[in-house]
């Protein structure tokens, strides 16, 4: 068993976003794995993007987003679970007032995964 606590001084800036790894491939045994939380300010917005190789779960904890995937938008939720499949372009806009997070299980993660549109 290993508990896992999250360092407050290990939060990485993204573009639009911040992120702290929780879990890394060595932690979870599998080369290409990670859980991480990602956080998105109020008014923040993460471009386009997509993943050469990476299959994404999002589990939403808190605040609402609007999630577009493939030109769709969803409204996201506390509770909501999605799954982003490589080559799926997505972006999300936090239109709140209070920050949105949600955890995100990577799996397939290689070098240069990210495609920014």
């Amino acid at each position: 068993m290993k508990i896992v606590q999250l360092d407050p001084d290990s939060w990485e800036e993204g573009r639009g976003y911040r992120k702290n790894r929780l879990l890394p491939a060595q932690a979870l045994r599998q080369p290409g794995t990670l859980l991480q939380i990602v956080a998105i300010p109020a008014g923040a917005h993460v471009p386009p993007h997509s993943h050469r190789t990476s299959v994404e779960v999002y589990v939403v904890r808190r605040g609402v987003c609007e999630l577009t995937v493939n030109g769709a938008r969803h409204e996201m939720r506390p509770g909501d679970v999605m799954l982003m499949e490589p080559g799926d372009v997505h972006e999300l806009f936090n239109p709140g007032e209070e920050a949105f997070e949600l955890w995100v299980f990577k799996t397939n993660a290689t070098d240069g995964d990210v495609v920014w549109d």
